[in-house]
């Protein structure tokens, strides 16, 4: 744990949409992968890449085994089955976006990070949106189940005990919209930019803005008194 509980929020680098990630050696078919340790990896980061591209419903286990490098009966014989593979493969992206998160407020030296962070973590939240586009909310999940939620470890910093019941549903409302705005813009940037004729520079110059209306944000939950200790 940190020593002072911080924000987190997205990043300023422009986000080129909810679409495929780019091609890189993780998503290219691979050669045949020997050893345990080996084939369970080739496999996680296929399912990680397969998830964040088109979601659990369309994931292909044949295509997920071809791009892994492996026969695609390792599936069961590792993880018992898609389903199986499935879970692990959130759980790493929650504990990637969990580390990663950390490092940011660590490197930040200051409550929270530079807002609009999120977007460098595409796999994680574009894995996240598809499960709950889907109607997989199971899936979804797994970051509550393993411990490493970010946006639950902050939810649960700010809901102090001392709060009156009408105190603590203001709390769940502000931090709700601000959670889905930081999603919904990691998300969606492209097609605001696209509805509101935003061109060129004027992208970071609505960016910009962007950023320092989610920070004030965040900022004003703290200033509140709702947190004493920071967020995570």
């Amino acid at each position: 744990m940190l020593g002072a509980k911080r924000w987190f929020a997205p990043r300023a680098d422009p986000v080129e949409g909810f679409g495929a990630l780019p091609m890189n050696e993780s998503t290219l078919t691979k050669e045949a992968v020997r050893g345990e340790g080996a084939v369970r990896t080739a496999l996680l980061e296929a399912a990680c890449d397969m998830l964040a591209e088109v979601g659990p419903k369309s994931l292909s286990v044949r295509r997920l085994a071809e791009r892994a490098g492996v026969n695609h009966g390792q599936i069961h014989h590792y993880f018992g089955g898609k389903r199986g593979l499935l879970k692990a493969a959130m759980a790493r992206l929650a504990d990637e976006h969990w580390r990663n998160t950390r490092a940011r407020i660590e490197a930040s030296g200051g409550i929270f990070p530079p807002a609009l962070a999120l977007a460098e973590d595409a796999r994680y939240w574009r894995a996240t949106c598809h499960a709950v586009l889907e109607g997989d909310l199971e899936l979804a999940a797994v970051e509550l189940e393993e411990g490493k939620s970010v946006p639950r470890q902050v939810r649960d910093a700010l809901m102090r005990p001392d709060l009156a019941p009408a105190e603590a549903l203001e709390l769940e409302a502000d931090f709700a919209f601000l959670m889905i705005s930081q999603l919904g813009w990691v998300a969606f940037e492209a097609f605001a930019f696209l509805v509101n004729e935003v061109e060129g520079d004027a992208k970071e110059a609505v960016r910009a803005l962007v950023r320092d209306r989610m920070t004030k944000m965040a900022q004003q939950l703290i200033d509140d008194g709702r947190s004493q200790d920071g967020l995570i």
